[in-house]
């Protein structure tokens, strides 16, 4: 019987699922190497609205006891007043995110490429961009959430919309890592975009000095960043677009395990073969749930599997109830040099 050797190919998902699961993972490994301030957690080990398959995930704390500690009067006869030990929960929104359809014929085949090469490529760039997504959404969440802090609380707004730039200086990042008060030594941190990193870089130099002490050249000045671990990434929720006016940047700071990454769903890829048109065509996707949260706060919407817009919206991010030093993470908006 006659075949053709084009239309036996299957499309494997398995071997496409370990190419995107290698790329995701290695991804997110070096987001976490670099950061290292984002805890993983399985929403299995957490409450979500509607069990395993609810749109939000509840993450219970004790709150801190008011007054615990007071004066004894060893005459006194009357009793003292009880105080309560209450409980309090972050909220974390599960999204809902996909990658693809991804459509081929197996035409591609006649251009001399391995079978393999298709699951690769697929898997490769499902991996690849599922991991920026995440890296993505999570950066939003934290510029939203520390916004909308009561108080004003952990934001230093230095930014200026017209005249006189307020760029990023040694001065005004110390002047953010103190909004944190006693607790400023937990950042080990800062998280800016490129341009940014220039104007930081730019005003150190200015700092340095150089001295003839013997024969030698001893080079003296402020540290880069305090010590903190400097991460440098052009993500769009740390330049943004402030009408006609000069582009507002955002800085980050954060300490060990002050966001969190929880997933309902892992990065599954799932494959049909299409035979209903004229040219046969294999379609392929694939789907993921994640939570991207900061702890110490909770979102504050009804609003399930928010879209960019809502999620990034600093009124749907409030508070939940901590000490304002145990959360990690303090914000600068200013400007820069470049826009």
């Amino acid at each position: 019987m006659a075949y053709s050797v084009i239309s036996n190919y299957v499309f494997d998902p398995q071997l496409a699922s370990e190419y995107a699961s290698a790329a995701f993972v290695e991804n997110l490994q070096l987001l976490d190497r670099a950061l290292g301030v984002v805890k993983t957690v399985n929403a299995s080990g957490l409450n979500s609205s509607l069990g395993g398959g609810g749109q939000f995930v509840d993450m219970p704390f004790f709150a801190n006891v008011a007054s615990l500690i007071n004066r004894r009067d060893l005459t006194s006869t009357t009793a003292p007043t009880d105080v309560d030990i209450t409980g309090a929960a972050d909220k974390a929104v599960i999204l809902r995110r996909r990658a693809g359809p991804v459509k081929f014929t197996e035409d591609v085949f006649i251009r001399g490429l391995r079978r393999e090469s298709v699951e690769q490529e697929i898997g490769r760039q499902m991996g690849h961009f599922a991991a920026k997504e995440t890296r993505e959404r999570l950066v939003q969440v934290a510029v939203a959430a520390i916004t909308n802090y009561l108080s004003g609380y952990h934001v230093n707004n230095v930014y200026a919309a017209s005249g006189t730039k307020a760029n990023l200086t040694l001065q005004r990042l110390l002047d953010t890592r103190m909004k944190l008060a006693d607790a400023y030594s937990e950042l080990n941190t800062v998280v800016m975009h490129s341009e940014a990193f220039v104007d930081l870089m730019s005003d150190q130099i200015t700092n340095y000095k150089i001295e003839n002490v013997g024969g030698l050249s001893v080079v003296t000045g402020i540290p880069a960043a305090f010590g903190m671990r400097i991460i440098v990434v052009d993500d769009a929720s740390l330049k943004v677009d402030n009408g006609g006016s000069y582009k507002k940047y955002n800085t980050l700071m954060f300490g060990s395990g002050a966001l969190g990454l929880i997933y309902h769903q892992q990065l599954r890829i799932e494959a049909e073969r299409r035979l209903d048109f004229e040219a046969p065509y294999w379609r392929v996707l694939g789907n993921f749930d994640f939570a991207p949260h900061m702890f110490g706060m909770k979102w504050n919407s009804g609003t399930a599997n928010p879209d960019n817009t809502a999620l990034g919206t600093p009124g749907n991010w409030v508070d939940a109830g901590m000490d304002h030093r145990t959360i990690l993470c303090a914000l600068m908006v200013h400007n820069a040099t470049a826009a």
